[in-house]
């Protein structure tokens, strides 16, 4: 059953004689929280540079009650989504164009293991009743075989066209509401006693809803936006021999997710994406983020099936949790944040623009999950969560001066082999290795943007050839070797370290280490295959020899068994034959 309609109650403006509201930012937040103020009967300026942020152009509008790796039901989904669907049907009836599109959503299993934690999600009736199974077609039409579930189905789920209503809401505007097309410095926004002053406008509020440039924003400077870049793709269909009956690309098919989306439009586009970049909040496509869109179409629909047609990026203005940041400045209630609502804004915004508008008249109070003065309760807690890979890197460090020769043997996203290098200095150097080609292209960026690749050398190869690649001259001058075990974040969880390699590669580096050189490991115990691997590096820790070595585990504090934790092995400043110690020389019994 659909959801009944929403009645939006009418405000009466107290003050028509000034603005009620200056909104800062037009992208899809600033946009319908403007619609919201003028349909309650104020007089607001919306100020927007559509040229310094692109991310609700480039959003898919996705409305999806199911997201995630964890397969959770999203924040206040039973509420959030009605109200949005009936804020857009409102519109869509004024205006008389369409704008959200209602599509099924099919979510494919990307690993066994989602399949496991889908089957302990249905012990609860809120997913139940919102999904259907999906089955292995081939074997359905066969009754005498095993049906195998390869998903789940959302019916009731669809995507905004974010660009129609973007025109839609600025096409609504008129001179009583204007909006100004013009960028701002944050300097000409001043607080008074009344309200907020800018350029020659006088208002009760200035509300910030400029998405990721929130950033540069002195007045909440205390929020910590962690701003995701994304690529979003349209591509053309070559051919259709690789398609599965699960990807159907018609017009009007089933929205496809596994890991990415791939959405079949109403208006005969193909949308796929998308990609998360923290590290450079530019608008700007980057190589690597092309390439795991790629990597994924190659996989899941065939490389001689499909073509890219545009690939645009946005930067998304996420906060660190689910929750966006809603509501006055702690010390200056006329200064008011709307913002933070990341990848899922089609979904989220209608709802708080609402609840916002209604508490700005003392009806109702915001959630205070949502209120920015949430993070000043951190600024003055207790110190930070213990978290494995800083220990690794304060440890590492004491180790390291300029012009010494360090290995980073699991580059990964490139955060270790970044201050490995400048640890080290031009003077220096850092070998880095991965068997992933996204995992060296974005680290090879990451460098880049530091100026570190000249002290650098990116090696696409398994860490297990340590001894054949590492120069003869470098053998036992080795200051500092790190490994992070498991797979890469953001990367395939499929392609994981294994206790084979993992082990060659920590005996190659004891020989590569000089004395007084120190191996760092952190281990993960936690995802598939792993403890195999954590078991096997533990045995061998505990072999080492005790006149060659001095070996150290750094357990969780808590003694949390789920959480990473590293392990430390020293080199002994005496002379030791390292080359007489073998793989072959430990007995593993578990």
């Amino acid at each position: 059953m659909p959801p009944p309609p929403i009645v939006y109650p009418i405000i009466p403006c107290k003050i028509p004689n000034s603005l009620k509201a200056i909104i800062f930012g037009g992208g899809l937040a600033g946009s319908i929280l403007a619609d919201r103020f003028v349909a309650s009967g104020h007089r607001i300026l919306l100020v927007d540079d559509p040229s310094k942020s692109r991310c609700s152009r480039v959003a898919a509008g996705l409305i999806n009650p199911i997201g995630g790796k964890r397969l959770k039901l999203a924040w206040k989904a039973d509420t959030l989504i009605p109200h949005a669907l009936a804020y857009y049907r409102d519109l869509e009836s004024k205006h008389q164009r369409q704008l959200y599109h209602p599509r099924p959503i099919h979510r494919l299993f990307s690993n066994p293991d989602e399949a496991t934690l889908w089957q302990k999600r249905l012990q609860d009736p809120a997913y139940a009743t919102i999904t259907t199974p999906l089955w292995e077609a081939a074997l359905c039409r066969d009754s005498s075989q095993p049906k195998l579930q390869t998903g789940f189905a959302i019916p009731h789920a669809g995507y905004l066209d974010t660009n129609a209503l973007l025109h839609v809401l600025h096409s609504n505007l008129s001179d009583t509401n204007p909006l100004l097309s013009s960028s701002f410095n944050y300097d000409e926004i001043q607080p008074t006693a009344d309200g907020v002053t800018f350029r020659d406008h006088t208002a009760d509020l200035a509300i910030f809803a400029e998405g990721h440039l929130a950033t540069q924003n002195p007045h909440f400077a205390f929020i910590p936006y962690k701003p995701a870049k994304g690529i979003i793709a349209t591509i053309k269909r070559l051919s259709d021999s690789q398609f599965t009956p699960h990807y159907s690309l018609l017009p009007n098919s089933p929205i496809l997710l596994k890991g990415k989306f791939i959405i079949p439009r109403h208006d005969n586009t193909i949308q796929v994406g998308a990609t998360y970049n923290w590290d450079d909040p530019t608008d700007t496509p980057d190589d690597a983020g092309i390439q795991e869109l790629e990597q994924f179409l190659n996989r899941e629909l065939g490389p001689d099936s499909w073509a890219f047609d545009q690939i645009r990026a946005g930067v998304r203005p996420a906060t660190a949790g689910a929750y966006p940041v809603v509501g006055p400045h702690p010390d200056q209630p006329q200064l008011v944040a709307f913002n933070g609502f990341g990848s899922k804004g089609s979904m989220q915004i209608p709802h708080f623009a609402g609840a916002l508008l209604a508490s700005l008249q003392a009806a109702s109070p915001l959630p205070p999950d949502a209120l920015p003065a949430r993070f000043l309760k951190k600024a003055t807690s207790k110190p930070k969560r213990w978290i494995a890979t800083n220990l690794v890197k304060d440890t590492v460090l004491k180790n390291l001066t300029p012009g010494s020769i360090a290995i980073d043997a699991t580059a990964g996203n490139g955060h270790d082999t970044q201050w490995l290098a400048q640890a080290v200095g031009p003077s220096g150097h850092v070998f880095a290795y991965d068997i992933q080609e996204q995992a060296l292209a974005v680290t090879r960026q990451r460098l880049q943007k530091q100026s570190l690749l000249d002290q650098t050398t990116l090696l696409h190869t398994g860490h297990e050839t340590l001894l054949q690649t590492i120069p003869l001259k470098h053998h036992g001058q080795i200051s500092a070797i790190v490994f992070n075990l498991g797979f890469l974040p953001g990367g395939d969880s499929e392609v994981i370290t294994l206790p084979n390699t993992t082990l060659t590669a920590l005996n190659a580096s004891l020989q590569l280490l000089k004395p007084n050189g120190i191996l760092a490991v952190t281990l993960y115990p936690s995802h598939p295959g792993a403890q195999q691997e954590v078991d096997q590096v533990l045995a061998w820790l505990h072999a080492l020899p005790s006149t060659q070595f001095q070996s150290q585990i750094q357990a969780h504090p808590k003694n949390n068994a789920t959480s990473p934790y590293p392990i430390f092995v020293t080199k002994s400043l005496r002379d030791c034959p390292i080359s007489r110690f073998r793989a072959s020389d430990v007995q593993f019994e578990f």
